[in-house]
């Protein structure tokens, strides 16, 4: 996992250690780095600021925003209009279309982690702080900025050999290196295998993707839970969300053979 991704998705930097309280792996939205009321009054008279209301900045039970995206869970925060670079390299053997690998959560989470759209923005409130400023509110530039996503762990891509994928490792274990296929990678495990320290595994978090008829693809879901549940990070470290653990380089290893 690129250092720099797991470092931009917390983009919280306070004075002091308040900001961190209640920020345990499993302990819920509530108190987490996805609290949007932790941060202060963002707008005058913003009644949602008022009411202490942690949900509102993403879902509403009515008057949903139902146009946009294929993934729009009660959704109330404005989605990003953003056209992505993905990341590119000679190791990479996976296929990734820019005009399809926002396809799923990846959209909703880059409405606010590509700097394009204040993370205040909900309802018919027009929100002022967006994640590429560099205040006392946040202190890391927004992934993918202005759509750049060159230098970032590749997403939107059919994850697993069985579905036309990639991943051909094994479950556990080391593959067989006299099965290699040219672009696959037998040093990805497949969609079977299991997140460290979890009986989660990462078929649980692909998405179906429908430009590529229902097949599976990695997502930004694939290793964070934005809710704050079925996250693994390690006690009193700080909170990114992570299906593994950063200890040992887990959640790497959950996926990557090494």
């Amino acid at each position: 996992m690129n250092r720099k991704l797991l470092a931009a998705l917390s983009f919280v930097a306070l004075a002091g250690t308040a900001a961190f309280a209640g920020t345990e792996a499993g302990s819920g939205v509530p108190g987490s780095i996805h609290d949007m009321t932790i941060y202060g009054a963002y707008g005058s008279g913003d009644p949602e600021v008022q009411q202490g209301r942690v949900c509102a900045y993403c879902h509403t039970p009515h008057h949903a925003i139902t146009e946009g995206n294929d993934y729009l869970p009660l959704w109330s925060h404005t989605v990003t209009t953003q056209t992505f670079t993905p990341y590119a390299s000679a190791t990479i053997d996976a296929n990734i279309d820019p005009t399809t690998m926002m396809e799923g959560p990846s959209k909703l989470c880059m409405s606010c982690h590509d700097g394009s759209v204040a993370v205040d923005t909900h309802y018919a409130f027009t929100g002022g702080k967006k994640l590429q400023q560099d205040d006392n509110l946040f202190s890391t530039p927004a992934v993918g900025e202005k759509g750049n996503l060159s230098n970032d762990h590749p997403i939107g891509f059919i994850y697993d050999d069985a579905d036309g994928g990639i991943a051909k490792g094994p479950e556990t274990g080391n593959p067989n290196l006299e099965d290699h296929v040219q672009g696959k990678d037998e040093w990805i495990r497949n969609k079977n295998a299991t997140y460290a320290g979890s009986g989660l595994k990462i078929a649980d978090r692909l998405w179906a993707s429908a430009s590529q008829g229902g097949k599976p693809i990695m997502t930004c879901a694939t290793c964070h839970d934005v809710h704050n549940k079925k996250n693994k990070d390690k006690a009193g470290s700080t909170n990114y969300l992570l299906l593994a653990t950063n200890e040992g380089s887990a959640l790497c290893l959950s996926c990557h053979i090494k």
